[in-house]
C-alpha cells in the first residue's frame, strides 16, 4: 500500500510539472482542453491539478472559465533562481560590454535539460529602431542557432552522438537551417576550429548572429553569449568587425 500511495504522489508531480512546462514565450496562455491534447491526459485530471497550481499560485486564471497563464511564483522562483547563479551573474557585466560596443541585440543561453535546445536567460536590447526580438524564457533548436552551435561544439562526443545520431535528420527553421547531423558534424568541427559560430538566416529569415562559448573559472563551457542584428546591419565587414569586438571582450 505504501509503495502505490508513492507512485500516485510521483505522477500527480509530473503532471504538475509538465503542465507548467507547456508554457512558453508562444504559448502564454492555454486552456484545459489544449492541455489535455498536448499531455495525452483527462480534463478531469487535469483540472483537478490546475486547480491545485492555481491555489499555490503557478498558474492563474484571468478569466473565470478562461485559458490558465503563469503565476506570480513561477516568477518569484525565477528571480531566486537569477539572484543564486553566478553564471548570470558575472555573465552580465560581459553582455553590457558588448551592447555598448556593438549597439546590438545581445543574448546568454544555455542548452536546456534535453541537450537539443536552448534556453536563452539574459538579454541587453540593441539601441537601433529596427533589432531582433527574442524574449527570456524562449526554448529554439540547438543546431539552428549561433548559440546552440557552440554549445554542442563544446559537448561530449559521446553525449552527441547519443542526442544526434549519424545520418539523422534534423527539423529546421529555414531553407538554410542545418538539416542533419552529419551536417551539423562538419559545422561544429569548424566552430571550435575557429573559435565562434555563425547563424545567417539558419534561425529566422533578415537575421545574423554570432555567438562565442562563455566559460567558467574552469575554462568549462557553461553557456554562450551571442550578437544579433539584422542582416541589412550584419554586412560580411560588420560580422569580422563583431567577432574582434567579442573576442577581445569575452578573452579579458
Amino acid at each position: 500500500m505504501k509503495k502505490r500511495a508513492k507512485a500516485v504522489r510521483q505522477t500527480s508531480i509530473d503532471v504538475a510539472l509538465n503542465m507548467i512546462e507547456l508554457f512558453s514565450a508562444e504559448k502564454r496562455e492555454l486552456g484545459i482542453s489544449e492541455m489535455s491534447e498536448l499531455l495525452g491526459k483527462k480534463v478531469s485530471t487535469l483540472h483537478r491539478t490546475a486547480t491545485v497550481l492555481k491555489n499555490r499560485g503557478y498558474i492563474e486564471q484571468p478569466i473565470k472559465r478562461g485559458k490558465y497563464r503563469l503565476g506570480l511564483k513561477v516568477f518569484e522562483l525565477g528571480c531566486v533562481y537569477e539572484n543564486q547563479s553566478d553564471v548570470m551573474k558575472e555573465a552580465q557585466v560581459r553582455l553590457q560590454r558588448l551592447a555598448e560596443a556593438t549597439s546590438e541585440t545581445i543574448n546568454l543561453a544555455v542548452l536546456d535539460q534535453g541537450m537539443r535546445e536552448i534556453a536563452y536567460i539574459l538579454k541587453i536590447d540593441s539601441s537601433h529602431v529596427v533589432k531582433t526580438d527574442i524574449q527570456i524564457g524562449t526554448k529554439l533548436f540547438a543546431h539552428c542557432t549561433a548559440l546552440g552551435k557552440v554549445l554542442l561544439a563544446h559537448l561530449d562526443q559521446q553525449l552527441f552522438d547519443g542526442l544526434f545520431p549519424p545520418h539523422s535528420e534534423l527539423p529546421t527553421y529555414t531553407q538554410k537551417s542545418i538539416s542533419t547531423a552529419n551536417e551539423l558534424r562538419v559545422e561544429l568541427a569548424r566552430i571550435r576550429e575557429k573559435g565562434f559560430a555563425l547563424d545567417v538566416e539558419e534561425f529566422r529569415k533578415e537575421v545574423v548572429c554570432i555567438a562565442m562559448p562563455y566559460r567558467d573559472m574552469n575554462r568549462k563551457v557553461v553557456a554562450a553569449i551571442s550578437v544579433t542584428g539584422p542582416a541589412y546591419r550584419m554586412t560580411p565587414a560588420r560580422v569580422e568587425e563583431v567577432t574582434r569586438i567579442m573576442f577581445d571582450v569575452l578573452s579579458s
